[in-house]
């Protein structure tokens, strides 16, 4: 790796110039949305760059190693041109956050302006210095500005209570938000009711698209295939035989709500209930008072794993036989939800339990049962309730799942509708 951005223009074999597409994602570190969409589009003939911060959110480590007096490494994978961008640490959402977002913004807009102009631009939200860099760099070369919301920033800080609504840092990130959505040719909403929220803000909704996010089940099919329990996951689904085990996957926060799982399991566990166990994988804030908890109540049908590799979970939801979510009510999700976590579980092919305010989609009943959040008394009749299903039973609510995350949320699907809504803007500005 050399500390250095490649601006090149790519020919493939047909001799054809390839379509060139920037996407700048602060939080693009890891296996995900676009780098998923972007290796797709690359297999399509796209030329794709994508722009993130080496430091991870949330487990706060620096990805990689920067010579000395570099800010910026470039790697080539899957076709995919990656701009690994350096920023200053943070270890909470103090104000050192905020310098590593504006850092971010400050550091791609000035390398972007070096490079040659891609087609388009996209800036991807969940901050909006993400899509204020897109702009500015769209202005630049003349190309159109594409602006994702994959979280309503500041509605959904407010709206669990990370900021007050009169806080001048809410204003001016309201003016901003409003700013980027008037001057966006094409806005692509990730949540089913991000049109809705944008016509309340007074705006423009016919130029919003949702595209929403998905799970790449043929690299999800292989991890199935080649992946293995480690001897310890082996020995726990051993003793675990004959068990109807529930599993949950993902952030342990204070959105998540687990304390109403790790409730709902004591539930069952007080009135004497067998054969049901409940384990979470994962990490986050929260984790330490729940496996405190646990341990207090004797909850002998709880077990808790550290966070996997991405690659690992499909063994471990292949080994289960059914998959709980849960997220805290809150008005955060009045637009609703496109959850990385129930695209995974359906691409397990098990069915799921979704302790939300509204169900996840029309057709969720079909595959799972929807019982209201916060509620332990609801989530243990639920699982009483799937754990007497016969495994036949399970087996065709979980295969309705996949076939549901086959049609709609499977990344070349969703790939495909980005190529074609890019096309249709290249023709349109």
């Amino acid at each position: 790796m050399a500390c250095q951005i490649y601006s090149r223009v790519v020919v493939n074999v047909a001799g054809i110039c390839e379509r060139t597409l920037w996407i700048i994602n602060h939080h693009a570190a890891g296996p995900g949305r676009h780098e998923s969409l972007a290796g797709e589009l690359a297999d399509r003939g796209w030329l794709v760059k994508l722009f993130a911060s080496s430091f991870v959110h949330n487990v706060f480590i620096e990805l990689k190693n920067y010579p000395p007096g570099c800010h910026h490494l470039n790697e080539i994978e899957r076709g995919v041109d990656r701009v690994w961008i350096r920023t200053p640490p943070y270890y909470d959402n103090s104000l050192s956050r905020l310098v590593n977002h504006l850092y971010f913004t400050c550091r791609v807009a000035r390398l972007g302006r070096a490079l040659d102009a891609p087609e388009a631009v996209i800036g991807s939200s969940t901050h909006l210095c993400a899509g204020l860099a897109a702009y500015l760099l769209s202005r630049k070369h003349n190309v159109p500005f594409v602006f994702e919301v994959r979280d309503i920033w500041p509605q959904s800080l407010v709206d669990i209570g990370a900021i007050s609504k009169y806080s001048p840092l809410t204003v001016g990130m309201g003016v901003l938000e409003k700013f980027l959505y008037r001057k966006a040719h094409l806005i692509i909403s990730v949540l089913p009711g991000g049109k809705e929220h944008i016509a309340q803000l007074g705006l423009e909704d016919k130029k919003v698209v949702y595209i929403p996010n998905g799970v790449d089940l043929a690299w999800y099919d292989r991890c199935t295939r080649e992946g293995c329990l480690t001897p310890e996951q082996a020995a726990l689904f051993r003793r675990l035989k004959g068990w109807v085990v529930f599993t949950y996957t993902g952030a342990h926060g204070y959105a998540n709500g687990l304390e109403t799982v790790l409730k709902a399991a004591e539930i069952l566990h007080r009135a004497g209930i067998g054969g049901i166990h409940v384990l979470m994988v994962g990490d986050g804030p929260a984790k330490a008072g729940l496996v405190k908890a646990a341990a207090e109540r004797g909850l002998a049908n709880v077990t808790f794993l550290n966070t996997l590799e991405k690659s690992q979970l499909p063994i471990i939801l292949k080994n289960s036989d059914g998959c709980l979510f849960h997220l805290r009510n809150s008005k955060a999700y009045r637009y609703g939800l496109s959850s990385n976590k129930l695209f995974d579980y359906m691409a397990a092919a098990r069915p799921i339990i979704a302790a939300v305010e509204k169900a996840p989609n029309t057709e969720f009943a079909r595959f799972g049962l929807h019982v209201p959040s916060d509620e332990p008394g609801a989530l243990a009749d639920a699982m009483l309730q799937m754990a007497g299903e016969t495994p036949g039973a399970r087996k065709v609510m979980g295969e309705r799942a996949r076939a549901y995350v086959e049609k709609f949320h499977d990344i070349p699907v969703l790939a495909g509708k980005l190529a074609e809504v890019l096309e249709s803007l290249k023709k349109s500005v």
